[in-house]
């Protein structure tokens, strides 16, 4: 039997494979090439969309700098008018008129006074009382704000030009404006771009300069000038964009319907928008022509490609037959037959040997990692039993695929893997978790406290669930991971700080009198539940905006006033003080007591006030008020004795009983130094001795009974009768260990900025006339550093406020790096910084730091959560000489402040030196700045 023709006509393996490479190099070559070349045109258009963008976001940036520095131009001008304190018109026109070097800069300068007249010219007198710009938006601005500003485009009233303006205001020694600076800028002569406007965007491309309103400021076309841009169909859907808020490069059509390729970028000196104009055929011609040849190139390419791939590939693949069966061998062999057995096979030396070679290779690491998971699982297993902590996995149908011994020790070493996790927890325990473990199941990860299981014997015991969600590599959840720590203990821990918390407003709010504490502004920081009740002020309402004079009222205020003085002087002051109560004479001893920092400055005042009124009624009523004075003193929480000439106890109110440990009738008749304590009499003897000389004594003591310290403020009031003499002591000690916790609690919170660590501004004010005052003992310099962060706004407005308020605390953290333990590091308010460097003998010292931390600042980057944040600093510095300087603190922070200006003027990431005028060579009354 004979076979037909297309029978006969067989491909083989290597023809099939040969042909299918051939083709396969083909189509990838040409494949290839086509997405490089878009690819290329791609990235070769938007190259050269950034380039344009590049070169004007460059014309606004120096446009900015050109209004800055007229800006700075004029400030300086305006100090050397004030300093001269012109009175008279004809003489500020003869200085104006001897500064001719104000042309370069503007095509006019002119003074106006308060009410918008014209009174001093730069380009002559003749205007002088014909001009008044009153109604003008930017002098009304300059005036109401005493700031200089840029004004919009406008229509000069003389000549008809159209200008802009900047102004400056002139300020007398009142801080009142006196004058304002007007410095004119003609924009048809297109001197606001200077040179700028001769850059030009292929041969037809051009630049403009609009307001964010739309008004043309700069245009080839002059006579767009201070017309609207929509005018005479300039209002292009791009155009448009930009007036909006767009910047950055986009494509669209000219007025004339002519594809083209615009950028925007905003100056913001001015808020000016800067636009240019580059036709699309002129911008891309490069571009298309290199397409054109790549197209004829890729296509020669790729035929090539195919071709050499059919001749190679046929001739390579021969080896393939052998490397098949090879490979059939290797995978039947059995998985422990002998390794010398692998290592005596020869290969080819070729890529099909390789390949063989390292299929080879590859089995052997298989079964290495094989062997090397087993043990890995092992140790897994070690260390999960090792944490303390039940561990364990859930598949999505909640059964157990895993659990540590300590799951497995809870549960009577009961084999759990496999089985449900409602049969092994039960149904009760289950029920609290299920709805926790539904949510780890939906992707959420879950922390819960919870109570033991009764039934297992752990009720007792407190517990804290992490339910944390199984993810495969596609994201899905497959399971959940649970790790349950046992945290009684921490529990019991957080139960006895809250209350104790609670015990320590109790003993505040059982005091038997009116405490406050007050600020030297007498604003209310702190007042017990009795003050705040006199206040009219609800438990939890708020303190703000609470006085001394608003809390204690009218008639009694007037009473204290006289006593704050003394107090602020620091000394302690107690007065009684007479208010209506409950319809009758009401009688108040009121105690100020002044709180001082440090360095014995008052800084506020703590006010304690007793309600004496019974104790005034019993002095009238002595006869019979003994018993109503028992009564009143033993529920009192202030230990009241009586103590005689010779030193006994006579009298003890029931206070004894929590203060000594002693009943009152134990106390009578009793040494102070048996019921005491000897250390305690001894320290109390000076003061006993003034009392019963007939001197009223106060003073406070700390005493230590049964393991509990007390603060007590104790008064000895000496009892002199009608024969002049003392017949003993009363003694009055009141518990104000609570009082002195606030205190302390107070003084620490108030100088110190909760974010960085940093002492605050209040320290740092206390801090730098000290600083000062050293230096003139000691004869040291000292430099005081003015720093802040360059663009900071822009970092929180961009990345968020939790973002900028983790780089304040790494810049804090780079700036004590970078000086001395002894040096003072402040943060004033937001992105401002201060750095007080003491004991200096040259500016070069200064500088070495300035250097330094500009350089530590700047690298390496901040990096804030994942993300990489550019951060650079500036600086300004005033080195202060002691010798020969009455320079006061204030003073010193404004010179840096100013130096600090000067940095940011110079271009940011930089620092610069303030100097007084008499230690440089320039003759001009405004000081000397070095920059670095």
């Amino acid at each position: 039997m004979t076979q037909t023709g297309s029978s006969k006509i067989r491909l083989g393996l290597h023809t099939r494979l040969s042909l299918g490479v051939a083709a396969v190099v083909l189509l990838a070559t040409f494949a290839i090439a086509t997405v490089a070349l878009h690819l290329v045109k791609s990235n070769m258009r938007a190259s050269i969309a950034a380039e344009e963008l590049a070169r004007v976001s460059a014309i606004a940036d120096a446009i900015d700098q050109k209004f800055d520095s007229r800006r700075i131009l004029l400030q300086t001008f305006g100090g050397t008018v004030k300093a001269q304190d012109f009175q008279a018109d004809a003489a500020l026109q003869a200085f104006l008129e001897k500064h001719v070097s104000l042309r370069q800069a503007f095509d006019n300068v002119a003074f106006l006074d308060m009410d918008g007249n014209l009174v001093a010219n730069l380009n002559g007198a003749q205007a002088i009382g014909k001009v008044n710009v009153k109604d003008r938006a930017y002098f009304q601005q300059t005036v109401a704000s005493r700031a200089g500003l840029v004004s919009e485009p406008y229509r000069n009233r003389l000549n008809g030009l159209a200008q802009v303006a900047i102004t400056e205001p002139v300020l007398d020694h009142a801080g009142q404006v006196r004058f304002v600076i007007s410095g004119a800028i003609n924009l048809k002569e297109r001197n606001v771009l200077g040179t700028l406007t001769d850059v030009k965007f292929g041969k037809t491309g051009y630049l403009f300069v609009t307001t964010t309103d739309g008004v043309v400021v700069d245009h080839p076309r002059t006579s767009r000038i201070l017309n609207q841009i929509q005018a005479d169909g300039g209002g292009t859907p791009q155009i448009l964009r930009a007036l909006a808020g767009f910047q950055g490069s986009s494509e669209g059509v000219d007025e004339a319907g002519v594809p083209a390729l615009y950028a925007f970028d905003r100056a913001e000196s001015a808020n000016w928008i800067v636009g240019a104009l580059y036709p699309r055929r002129e911008a891309f011609a490069t571009v298309d022509a290199i397409e054109r040849g790549a197209w004829l190139g890729a296509l020669a390419l790729a035929f090539s490609a195919g071709a050499l791939a059919l001749a190679v590939a046929r001739r390579q693949l021969r080896p393939l037959a052998d490397l098949h069966r090879h490979m059939r061998f290797t995978q039947e062999a059995p998985e422990d037959a002998p390794h010398d057995e692998m290592a005596q096979r020869s290969y080819t030396r070729d890529e099909i040997g390789d390949l063989a070679r390292t299929f080879d290779e590859l089995m052997e690491q298989r079964r290495a990692i094989e062997r090397s998971l087993a043990h890995s699982e092992a140790q897994v297993r070690i260390i999960a039993d090792s944490i303390p902590a039940m561990v364990s996995h859930v598949d999505a149908s909640l059964r157990y695929t895993f659990v540590n011994a300590h799951v497995r020790a809870l549960h009577n070493n009961a084999s759990l893997v496999g089985r449900l996790m409602p049969d092994v927890r039960g149904p009760a325990d289950f029920a609290v978790v299920e709805p926790h473990f539904l949510r780890a199941l939906a992707g959420e990860t879950v922390i819960i406290e919870k109570s033991g299981d009764p039934a297992l014997g752990i009720g007792d015991r407190t517990f804290k669930a992490h339910y944390i969600p199984d993810l495969d590599a596609d994201g899905k959840v497959c399971g959940v991971f649970s790790m349950t720590f046992d945290i009684s203990e921490e529990v019991k821990i957080r139960r006895a700080l809250t209350e104790q918390e609670t015990r320590l407003r109790d003993v505040t709010d059982s005091i038997p009198a009116l405490v406050g504490y007050f600020d030297r502004q007498q604003n209310c920081l702190f007042a017990n539940v009795r003050a705040r009740q006199m206040a009219g002020l609800g438990e939890g309402a708020p303190l703000q905006g609470t006085t001394l004079r608003s809390a204690l009222g009218r008639t009694i205020y007037s009473q204290l006033k006289p006593y704050l003085p003394v107090m602020f002087s620091g000394k302690k002051v107690r007065f009684p003080v007479r208010a209506p109560l409950h319809g009758k004479q009401g009688y108040f001893q009121v105690n100020l007591i002044p709180d001082k920092n440090l360095r014995g400055e008052v800084v506020g005042f703590y006010l304690m006030s007793f309600n004496i009124t019974a104790l005034k009624e019993a002095e009238l009523r002595q006869a019979e008020s003994e018993l109503r004075l028992r009564a009143i003193t033993d529920n009192m929480p202030a230990l009241i004795t009586y103590i005689d000439r010779d030193e006994k106890i006579t009298f003890a109110n029931a206070t004894s009983r929590e203060w000594l440990g002693l009943d009152p009738a134990q106390v009578l008749g009793r040494h102070i130094q048996e019921v005491a304590g000897r250390e305690v009499y001894v320290s109390r003897q000076p003061m006993l001795a003034r009392a019963l000389a007939g001197e009223r004594v106060e003073f406070e003591s700390r005493t230590q009974r049964a393991g509990f310290e007390r603060i007590t403020q104790v008064i000895y009031v000496p009892d002199v009768r009608t024969d002049g003499l003392t017949h003993g002591i009363f003694s009055l000690a009141l518990d104000i260990t609570a009082l002195k916790v606030v205190e302390h609690k107070l003084i620490e919170l108030a100088r110190l900025d909760t974010l960085t660590g940093l002492p605050n501004r209040l320290a740092f004010n206390e801090y730098l006339p000290d600083a000062v005052l050293r230096g003139q003992l000691t004869g040291h310099a000292l430099a005081l550093m003015f720093l802040d962060i360059d663009h900071f706004k822009a970092i929180n407005d961009t990345m968020g406020h939790a973002v900028g308020d983790a780089v304040l605390a790494e810049y804090a953290r780079r700036l004590q790096a970078c000086v001395r333990g002894t040096d003072m590091v402040a943060r004033l308010a937001g992105d401002e910084f201060v750095l007080v460097l003491e004991g200096l003998g040259t500016p070069e010292a200064a500088a070495v730091v300035a250097e330094k931390i500009v350089q530590r600042v700047h690298m390496p980057p901040f990096v804030v959560d994942g993300q990489r944040v550019d951060v650079t600093t500036s600086i300004g510095i005033a080195f202060h000489r002691a010798a020969g300087s009455s320079a006061t603190a204030t003073e010193l922070l404004a010179r840096a402040d100013a130096a600090l200006y000067n940095a940011k003027a110079a271009g940011r990431d930089r620092f610069a030196f303030f100097m007084p005028s008499g230690e440089s060579n320039s003759s001009s009354d405004s000081p000397t700045r070095q920059e670095h």
